[in-house]
């Protein structure tokens, strides 16, 4: 259970959360369709946020599922992420995997596990490089999503003194939080180096910070637990990663075969 190895007081909030998500190994989506010569492979590499948890069907909701139906619907899609994980988890459990896969557009959106168990912005940085650069380097498309706010999220505040009354009960009452300014502190440190790595390896970024404050603006972006996004804030999100999907992987991936 990933709680009982954090040392993070961030954790103690979202723990119970992250530990039952449960896991998912990698499986083509069985709603792919059917083509004939070298159809564009798409290979969501991430965490919870990218399974759908927190979504009322993940199988259809997940907001890589919705990018690959609404952006690239030609395109044949495998969803290796798995819920929980860590940056140097997937670097174990999805990256190899991955680029067997040979893909052709590659999103990853790993970063909120690392700052819950307080990861180095150092130790970050070294396993994003080892993410991402082989797989630009293959000439996939790599898209890697910024941190968005996290310090108003309905279960941060739910354990904060004076907690919204309509909100969703903290896990465990009492607990020491840092500070809305030493979170933000944590996800600028890990957004620098999501934006200097990307801009070295070539990938592009999709900066979900340009959400601004989206839990407090648009709570109907976050799911009933108060972390993960709902189907709402799902679709918002392959929005923000179709936006930025260069035109030419768009043509070839909405092309009938």
């Amino acid at each position: 259970m990933r709680g009982a190895r954090s040392t993070s007081v961030i954790a103690a909030v979202v723990v119970s959360l992250v530990a039952c998500d449960g896991a998912t190994g990698p499986a083509i989506d069985a709603g792919a369709p059917p083509v004939d010569g070298e159809p564009v492979v798409y290979v969501a590499i991430g965490a919870s946020e990218s399974a759908g948890v927190g979504t009322q069907d993940p199988f259809s909701q997940a907001w890589p599922k919705v990018l690959w139906r609404d952006s690239l619907p030609e395109a044949v899609l495998y969803d290796l992420a798995r819920p929980g994980s860590t940056l140097a988890e997937a670097l174990a459990e999805q990256s190899s995997e991955a680029r067997r896969l040979h893909p052709d557009v590659v999103t990853v959106w790993l970063n909120v596990n690392d700052l819950i168990e307080k990861h180095p912005v150092a130790t970050y940085e070294r396993e994003l490089k080892r993410l991402i650069f082989p797989l630009t380097g293959s000439g996939a498309t790599v898209l890697v999503a910024t941190t968005p706010r996290i310090d108003s999220l309905p279960i941060y505040l739910a354990c904060r003194p004076n907690p919204p009354p309509d909100g969703p009960s903290c896990p465990q009452p009492g607990v020491a939080l840092p500070t809305p300014a030493e979170v933000r502190s944590m996800v600028a440190g890990y957004n620098d180096v999501i934006r200097r790595v990307a801009a070295e390896a070539g990938a592009i970024v999709v900066d979900l910070q340009l959400f601004g404050d989206a839990p407090a603006q648009h709570p109907e972006w976050i799911a009933e637990d108060g972390f993960h996004p709902s189907a709402r804030g799902a679709e918002v999100i392959a929005e923000a990663f179709a936006d930025a999907l260069p035109e030419q992987i768009v043509s070839e991936a909405s092309a009938p075969r």
